[in-house]
């Protein structure tokens, strides 16, 4: 009720009229005599001086238009943003990665949702495989990339699929080919990873009787490839992994074809069920278009 007192105020005093200023409100000049004597009443202040040929503001009334102008602004201000927040357009989303492969696959639907909703802060963050699914739960990040998280919780939507090729450092012996088989192995410093039991149960489903796994000398054993990809450019051992575009060097690093190792590296966003953040619908749906369809 008050704010509609104040804009009253504030239009009296541009037009210096009450008629004028009630023709603009729509308005007749009686509601906008009693808005502005209620206000004057509420405040114990006079704001205008009145007489027959034009209405003055008092030095009261030029010092409440100044905040009453800024008190307006505000709210139309909280208005706006409020409903842009509620379209997805304002707002912030968090999102947490695990390897490189997730943010290789990522970053130019992040390039793509920033130029469409500039206004959506983005806050990345990395996390490990195990801290993943509780920083989604407790809302610590909202969108979570990574190979595959159990829980009744989450939903989820695969974004990538891809068989393995084998990095090697430019220099190594075996980087001239064009395509490794078993026997090119033999002798080599295998880079693995480490897995967790959902992992296992994916790779062992592609390592059945006929197909019953590889043994190699495996020296190193990881959680991701972020570490693998390290440890391939100082020519220290090799590695099974899925061709990376956007954040490895060519110069140091290849991705040769090869038919050994059968398991697909996955990569999968996953989000609470009952989230309402309306940004991340919009990042979903973003990812859909790019990646999905």
């Amino acid at each position: 009720m008050e704010l509609k007192r104040i804009r009253c105020f504030i239009e009296v005093a541009r037009l210096k009229s009450f008629s004028k200023a009630a023709k603009v409100l729509y308005l007749s000049q009686t509601a906008v005599s009693q808005q502005i004597a209620a206000l004057e009443e509420m405040m114990s202040v006079r704001l205008f001086d009145r007489d027959k040929k034009e209405v003055k503001l008092t030095i009261a009334g030029e010092t409440f238009l100044l905040e009453a102008k800024r008190l307006v602004r505000l709210y139309d201000n909280a208005i706006l943003k409020t409903q842009a927040y509620a379209q997805g357009v304002d707002g912030v989303i968090k999102l947490g990665f695990f390897s490189m492969l997730d943010r290789d696959i990522m970053s130019n639907v992040i390039a793509d949702f920033h130029r469409k909703y500039p206004r959506t802060q983005i806050s990345i963050v990395q996390c490990s495989y195990e801290d993943m699914k509780n920083n989604i739960l407790n809302n610590t990040i909202d969108l979570g990339f990574c190979f595959y998280l159990d829980s009744i919780e989450l939903k989820q939507l695969k974004i990538y699929e891809q068989l393995p090729k084998l990095c090697v450092n430019t220099k190594h012996p075996l980087a001239s080919k064009s395509f490794i088989t078993p026997e090119d192995l033999i002798g080599e410093t295998i880079i693995s990873y480490y897995k967790n039991v959902e992992q296992q149960e994916v790779y062992e489903s592609h390592h059945n009787e006929g197909n019953p796994g590889l043994e190699f000398n495996r020296s190193f054993l990881l959680e991701n490839m972020d570490d693998a990809l390290m440890l391939v450019s100082t020519n220290v051992g090799i590695s099974f992994l899925p061709e990376i575009e956007n954040f490895v060097n060519p110069n140091k690093i290849v991705f040769i074809d090869q038919n050994i190792e059968e398991v697909p590296f996955e990569v999968r966003a996953y989000w609470k069920k009952n989230t309402n953040n309306p940004s991340l619908s919009k990042l979903i749906d973003t990812i859909k278009e790019e990646l999905i369809n």
